[in-house]
């Protein structure tokens, strides 16, 4: 079932993709097919082969300890914060949820990792 779903997804991609082509007849299917047997194969190897599937799992990890990272920072510069995710009302004098605030959350992820492409750039 879970084949089907993938099926019917890249077929509802191209789908579209054809459907909002302005050239329809420069389409070139041999590239298209070729592509979609690429990422095929691609996903073979990385859901069936260890060895791959471990270097995906190791650039996840460095990935993840990045993140990690840019929160010691952002904790940093910011205190703790943003770390926290109640606050207490002061005229009910309950705690309140604030969730996840953007700006002292994901806005240091996205400009340390602009600054480290930069970089390596």
């Amino acid at each position: 079932m879970d084949i089907l779903r993938g099926i019917l997804g890249l077929a509802f991609l191209v789908g579209v993709c054809v459907l909002f082509s302005k050239d329809r007849k420069a389409i070139d299917w041999k590239l298209v097919i070729s592509g979609l047997g690429l990422q095929v194969i691609f996903a073979i190897l990385v859901l069936r082969t260890p060895f791959v599937y471990q270097g995906f799992q190791w650039v996840s990890n460095f990935f993840v300890q990045i993140i990690q990272f840019t929160d010691a920072g952002a904790s940093f510069v910011l205190g703790n914060w943003p770390a926290s995710t109640q606050v207490i009302d002061g005229d009910a004098n309950t705690i309140v949820s604030v969730g996840f605030i953007f700006i002292f959350k994901v806005l240091p992820t996205i400009i340390f990792f602009s600054a480290l492409t930069s970089l390596l750039y």
